[in-house]
């Protein structure tokens, strides 16, 4: 077995850019759907009515209990069939992804208004602020400090995610390193690389969200 040669791997480094330029915007646009999606379906399911209640259910437990990869290969193939429209294939990941990631945000999010006692809703109620002014103002609050570790992990896990979206033809960091190792037959060098992309990628969003977390703490003492 050769010895590990990575100078082959550097005249490639722009094309490796913009495959991190691609996984950044794929991440991005994930994280902000799957966030506000998945806080309209934990409002829905804490709403107690059973008209919200059971389509966020079914919503959550289906995007829960099938692969990421299905629903991105099936919304990029399948729905175009449907409709008689060809997708984007980085509109399609995203999308994909973000109502993927939604339903875990959701069931975090739950949680963490679940966590917070019901005395704070009482205690907004007799200061007279309406349920819009108390989810805001005494209740969101709260629960974002209870759910910030879940959400840093949950975010990690998106990032990594992106890969998936490689079967589609998406030119993320995956992908370009997949053609990248074909053109250079250095297969296990460029993948340490594309490893190492995506922990520069992540390491530092673990690091805000516990010096976020470290900061809200600290507001409460």
């Amino acid at each position: 077995m050769g010895d590990l040669q990575f100078g082959p791997i550097l005249g490639y480094l722009p094309d490796l850019l913009d495959g991190i330029v691609v996984t950044i915007g794929l991440s991005a646009v994930s994280v902000a759907l799957g966030l506000v999606i998945g806080l309209v379906l934990a409002l829905a399911r804490y709403s107690g009515f059973a008209w919200l209640d059971w389509p966020a259910y079914a919503y959550i437990e289906f995007f829960r209990t099938t692969p990421p990869l299905v629903q991105i290969v099936w919304l990029y193939y399948g729905l175009p069939a449907l409709v008689g429209h060809d997708l984007d294939a980085f509109w399609s990941a995203a999308v994909a992804l973000g109502l993927n990631i939604a339903a875990f945000f959701a069931e975090i999010f739950r949680a963490g208004i679940l966590g917070v006692d019901r005395t704070q809703w009482q205690a907004a109620r007799v200061l007279g602020l309406g349920l819009g002014d108390t989810l805001r103002f005494v209740v969101l609050p709260q629960a974002l400090r209870n759910v910030l570790p879940a959400t840093g992990t949950t975010v990690i896990y998106l990032v990594k995610g992106t890969a998936l979206a490689t079967a589609i033809g998406t030119p993320e960091l995956l992908r370009v390193g997949q053609l990248i190792a074909l053109e250079t037959f250095r297969p296990v060098e460029t993948l340490t690389i594309v490893a190492v992309a995506y922990f520069v990628l992540t390491y530092p969003i673990a690091l805000a969200f516990q010096a976020l977390e470290r900061r809200m703490t600290a507001s409460r003492v």
